[in-house]
């Protein structure tokens, strides 16, 4: 949106907002970027009137919170210019990276999501800028087109947006191609994961060929993210059967089902201390700073370990037991989710990705057996603050060390807020992909040099180590 002075204020709405399975509860808008001057009249407003707004770009975010705790924000963009013009660059977007599996080897690049404040976009041209050799854009100079030709690799294409003016923009989007199916390279142990196949959301186990599936839970309520003790001996997992999520444990074939709290509040992400003495979990409600807190396996009552105002979630013990990553938003001026340590005590928290206004989120971060690694869903939003349309995303599988540094993506593709699993020996990862409106799970060589499909029709894959 463009404004010339003297006009200084804008009306911020966001009565497009949805929630799929639950009720909107509070919106909060705030400003991310921009300028010094401007007032917001009514930050907890669906709608409100943003004043006194100054000369420059501003960005504006909105946060909305649905009546389980659950959160999700977009952006949008307001230039204010001194005096009437005509001449603001192109906004290009490329696109949401997207990914093939041989026998298919073409995809269609879009970059209808490119804009610009004066409506007047002259060209686009798409290039390859990196991957295998072998490749045929169709339509380089169109807004959309397919490329063909396609082998095994990681392709990215750039879109360069120009516009009546000259005045130019670029965007990339990655394409990967996997060679036809094959299993891990890593086949001990089971995988247990969450799929609808008989109809609802139910807990099955299966080898990690994707062979022998086992239906594990039975009930009409909502069973999620399993997560396997140390011993393989039972399984952790969040289930509504009550009204409210809540932390269970069953045995391995899915009997003696036992419900291990009783908070009546939204509770996720289960996670087995390394001796299997202890169950850490997320948990938040409406009015309350939301927290990580630890549960006896068998026996005992709940203790908060860590709290903050905020998003709190994705507890992950290190093998050694002494820290446990988490997924927080508690960088006031950075308004995307980051990864933290904490001690298993609860003190000492620590950053390890903390990019200020980078539009990246690093979320269900996953140690890896030797205690060296973190795996992470790394989340690009890749809007351009302009569209009435949704926001759109990148989303990849990502490696880092286990002080945050060296982060490198191994695989475009994920599911947002899914976990991620590594195999016993440290070598292969499972995650959740999105295959059209299907989730399956998949699984990805920690170096990114192979992958392939385990299962159609599953979420929140967990390994048993």
């Amino acid at each position: 949106m463009t404004i010339t002075l003297p006009i200084d204020s804008v009306m911020l709405d966001g009565s497009n907002s949805s929630d799929p399975d639950g009720k909107i509860s509070a919106w909060q808008w705030t400003k991310v970027s921009g300028p010094a001057s401007s007032t917001i009249v009514n930050a907890t407003a669906v709608t409100t009137t943003v004043k006194h707004l100054k000369v420059g770009v501003f960005q504006f975010e909105l946060k909305v919170t649905d009546d389980k705790g659950a959160s999700a924000k977009d952006t949008m963009m307001i230039t204010v210019d001194p005096i009437a013009t005509s001449k603001h660059p192109p906004i290009a977007c490329a696109g949401i990276d997207q990914s093939i599996t041989l026998p298919t080897n073409s995809v269609t690049l879009n970059g209808s999501c490119s804009s610009d404040p004066d409506n007047n976009i002259t060209s686009y041209v798409w290039t390859k800028v990196a991957g295998p050799t072998t490749y045929n854009i169709t339509s380089p100079n169109t807004v959309q087109t397919p490329v063909t030709n396609l082998t095994v690799g990681v392709y990215q294409f750039e879109l360069k947006v120009t516009d009546a003016d000259a005045l130019i923009d670029r965007d990339t989007m990655m394409v990967t191609v996997m060679a036809v199916n094959q299993p891990p390279t890593y086949t001990q142990g089971k995988i247990v994961f969450v799929s609808d196949r008989d109809g609802n959301a139910e807990i099955y186990s299966c080898n990690p060929d994707g062979s022998n599936i086992s239906r594990l839970t039975n009930n009409a309520a909502m069973d999620d993210e399993p997560a396997w003790s140390p011993d393989g001996s039972h399984i952790a997992f969040v289930s509504d059967r009550t009204g409210h999520r809540e932390i269970y444990i069953m045995n391995a074939d899915g009997s003696n089902v036992v419900r291990r709290t009783f908070s009546d509040s939204y509770t996720r992400n289960p996670a087995w201390s390394p001796d299997g003495a202890r169950i850490a979990y997320s948990s938040s409600s409406i009015g309350s700073a939301a927290n990580i807190s630890v549960v006896g396996a068998m026996s005992g009552s709940p203790s908060v370990l860590f709290e903050e105002p905020g998003r709190i979630d994705y507890p992950s013990w290190s093998p050694d037991g002494t820290k446990l990553a988490l997924v927080s938003d508690r960088f006031a001026y950075d308004f995307v989710y980051d990864i933290f340590t904490i001690n298993a005590d609860g003190t000492n928290l620590t950053a390890l990705t903390d990019d200020i206004f980078d539009r990246f989120d690093y979320l269900s971060p996953s140690w890896s057996p030797s205690g060296t690694k973190i795996a992470v869903m790394i989340t690009q939003n890749i809007s351009t603050g302009m569209e009435l349309a949704p926001p759109q995303y990148n989303m990849y599988i990502g490696v880092m060390n286990s002080d945050g540094s060296g982060i490198t993506k191994i695989i475009s593709g994920g599911v947002m807020k899914t976990k991620i699993s590594w195999s016993p020996d440290g070598t292969n990862i499972v995650y959740t992909s999105l295959v059209g409106s299907r989730k399956d799970i998949l699984w990805v060589s920690a170096d990114g040099s192979a992958s392939g499909t385990i299962v159609t029709n599953g979420w929140n894959a967990d390994w048993q180590h």
